[in-house]
């Protein structure tokens, strides 16, 4: 019975074959030798062949393996053989300085066979790192620009997808003003600063990028005092903010789309309101903001939809897919805009309740 652990037997495994290749390595450099300086000298010299395939293996391919090491597996492995054939020739060629001058006129033909043999070896090996590594590095700076344009790209379409929520919620608040302006003047007048400030943050968000949970909730408050003016009893909001969250940093407007969802789709629909509830916590370094109400819900399809939207798509594209004229299109919305700021970090969950929808974010602290 084996009772090593796994563990030991995944730990030694690179460790055989790194030993295996040293060893092929040795074998291979001493064969190569022996050969050389049986073209050179005319005789078996196993000694100085072990040695020089040694020196070749061992010390020159070390030695300028750094230079190499940046290279693919299936080139690296024939430029390590090439520079141990390099290595062998060189030497097996020093060998001739034991000798005499007058033995390398004897082996002058030999003598000058292997330089240029090595030159030429030397030279091929040389071409292939340098074209590598200059292919290596245009690659590279290929890919920054492309990741440049990429990055590029991704912030201007969020750019997009926060405009896309100015107009549509200031839109709702004027219809809600307007109304208001018949029956109630005063509280009308009183509305317009909410509208302006509304307006103003709106802006601001849209280029700041991220803003303090504290400013977003201020304008979910001015937002639900324009509903509650033109829904009366029939909105009911409830609160709960854990606090010391006030200052943690979240996109811009990306509450208020949640809230104008469950007012418009929960409340403002049914003859006797509903209830909306604000939920903000800090959860495992995550800032988790939930949204509830106990209205009829969000169909499956609409749900689905939201699953499987790409970034891709546009909202015209999901509204005309779900055929709900626009219901859902601020998930959506707020989905696409977290996917492209957070780049997965953070999410948007769709629950359903008894009775109810609860919208759940979790977006990095």
């Amino acid at each position: 019975m084996n009772l090593r652990p796994r563990s030991t037997d995944a730990a030694l495994a690179p460790r055989g074959r790194a030993l295996a290749g040293e060893i092929a390595a040795l074998v291979g450099g001493s064969l190569v030798a022996l050969l050389l300086l049986w073209y050179l000298h005319g005789q078996w010299q196993p000694g100085w062949s072990l040695l020089c395939g040694s020196l070749s293996s061992a010390v020159l391919r070390r030695l300028v393996r750094p230079n190499y090491a940046h290279l693919p597996p299936f080139l690296q492995g024939p430029v390590d053989k090439g520079v141990i054939v390099l290595g062998a020739i060189l030497f097996s060629w020093a060998t001739l300085a034991l000798h005499p001058s007058s033995y390398w006129l004897l082996r002058w033909r030999e003598a000058m066979t292997l330089p240029i043999l090595e030159a030429v070896l030397g030279l091929g090996l040389a071409g292939v790192i340098y074209s590598h590594s200059r292919l290596r590095r245009e690659i590279e700076e290929a890919e920054a620009r492309e990741a440049a344009l990429r990055e590029a790209t991704l912030r201007a379409r969020l750019r997009a997808l926060q405009a896309q929520i100015n107009p549509h919620f200031l839109f709702n608040a004027f219809n809600a003003l307007a109304e208001l302006t018949h029956h109630d003047p005063v509280v009308a007048e009183r509305l317009v600063g909410d509208l302006a400030f509304l307006f103003r943050y709106s802006l601001r968000s849209s280029s700041a990028g991220t803003v303090p949970l504290a400013q977003e909730l201020e304008a979910i408050d001015r937002y639900l005092r324009v509903e509650k003016a033109r829904l009366g009893d029939r909105l009911r909001v409830e609160r709960d903010i854990e606090s010391g969250t006030e200052d943690l940093q979240v996109p811009g407007l990306v509450l208020q789309p949640l809230v104008e969802n469950a007012v418009q789709h929960a409340v403002a629909t049914r003859p006797e309101g509903g209830l909306v509830r604000i939920r903000v916590h800090r959860v495992d370094g995550y800032t988790q903001i939930a949204v509830e109400d106990d209205g009829p819900g969000f169909p499956e399809s609409i749900l689905a939809r939201l699953q499987a939207m790409t970034l891709d798509e546009s909202l015209a594209e999901f509204e005309l897919a779900t055929g709900t004229g626009g219901a859902g299109g601020g998930l959506a919305n707020v989905t696409q805009r977290l996917a492209l700021q957070y780049r997965g970090a953070a999410t948007l969950v769709v629950k359903r309740l008894s009775p109810g929808t609860r919208v759940e974010l979790r977006i990095p602290a």
